[in-house]
């Protein structure tokens, strides 16, 4: 039992100065349980009888070296203790994958001592056997997620030479990477080759091959489709609209809802304004007190019934008419503008008397915010 534990201590410090003296890597252990499929000639049903650890050094993504250390009580008759000790090359396939397959194969050593004697000719009572190895298999590990962690089975065939023995062990257990490649995921393989990004002319984030509106002007917030965003859908981009949140009415060119004042009308020939008209205004003043930043446009307008010099004459005076009712109801004369286009802009024939009537008039236009 101490030459037992004295190779075992070998067998501990073997491939822990084998991984010392590795290329820089990665280094992991694996416990694992046994189940010995012994040579028929050993005439001993061993069964799970033991265990093996290995220690390995990943020297590259596709291959390891590894040490390993093996024992097995074998209960029967008669009884035998198996110690194993050897050095093996791993070649991973699939090495990214969480399901890696590998082969291993190696050379070894084995001491086998046997306990009470056999009458069939086996060695007897105390007696023990040296014998190298070479061994091969095929087994897979199964990684658990990202983690360090590893599901491990093996087959491996080992020949014993000194005896002439084959035996085969299935073993499982668990393998423990070691080092800071351990923490990537095993799926991570090489660095994806760049990928180009797809050209955007425009440079408002959407590629050429997506964007429906391809020239948007620089810093323009755009939608999915590369256009100039328009979040109320009135028409206005974002980025020009003044009064956001319009859903569904008709809105001006500041993506407002457009402010309507009221059109003014005056008699044959008359500058002066009618109690009706005094009225129409009075509506306008009470819109330009509640937005003071509006600005009004004044034209005054004439029918054909009268010498043309004469009816732009007297649209300048309707128009002059309304601007002084504004300012005297407390509007600032900066915020008015008014001007006379004679018999020039008719909106209704001057060949009757309802379109001359509607041509009489002067009309009110809201400008700015």
């Amino acid at each position: 039992m101490t030459r037992l534990l004295k190779l075992a201590t070998l067998a501990l410090l073997l491939p822990a100065t084998f991984v010392a003296q590795a290329a820089e890597g990665d280094w992991y252990v694996a416990p694992s349980i046994v189940y010995f499929d012994d040579d028929p000639d050993r005439k001993i049903d061993a069964g799970f009888s033991g265990g093996q650890v290995q220690f390995g050094k990943e020297m590259s993504r596709r291959f390891s070296l590894e040490g390993l250390f093996g024992y097995h009580d074998i209960d029967g008759f008669p009884a035998q203790e198996h110690l194993e000790l050897g050095i093996n090359a791993v070649g991973n396939f699939l090495p990214d994958s969480l399901f890696s397959p590998y082969v291993i194969g190696g050379l070894g050593f084995l001491r086998a001592d046997v306990g009470l004697p056999d009458f069939n000719g086996l060695p007897t009572a105390g007696t023990a056997s040296n014998s190298a190895t070479v061994s091969g298999g095929l087994g897979l590990k199964v990684r658990f997620g990202d983690s360090r962690w590893a599901l491990r089975t093996e087959w491996r065939a080992r020949h014993a030479f000194d005896d002439s023995l084959t035996d085969h062990l299935v073993s499982l257990g668990l393998q423990y990477t070691f080092g800071d490649s351990a923490d990537a995921a095993p799926m991570a393989a090489a660095a994806a080759p760049a990928v180009m990004p797809e050209p955007d002319a425009d440079g408002d984030g959407i590629p050429n091959t997506r964007d429906v509106c391809p020239n948007t002007r620089a810093g323009t917030t755009v939608d999915s489709f590369g256009c100039a965003a328009d979040e109320d859908r009135d028409g206005v981009p974002d980025d020009r609209d003044q009064c956001p949140g319009t859903w569904g009415v008709e809105v001006d060119e500041n993506g407002c809802v457009p402010i309507r004042l009221r059109t003014v009308y005056f008699g044959v020939e008359s500058a002066v304004l009618t109690a009706h008209a005094r009225g129409k205004l009075d509506e306008t003043v009470a819109i330009l007190k509640r937005d003071t930043e509006l600005q009004v446009d004044i034209a005054g307008h004439a029918d054909s019934s009268g010498p043309e010099e004469f009816n732009q004459a007297l649209s300048e005076r309707r128009a002059q008419a309304v601007r002084q009712y504004l300012e005297q109801a407390g509007i600032d004369a900066s915020r008015l503008s008014a001007r006379g286009y004679g018999e020039s802009q008719p909106v209704g024939s001057n060949d009757t008397f309802v379109g001359r009537a509607d041509n009489r008039r002067v009309e009110l236009h809201a400008m700015g915010r």
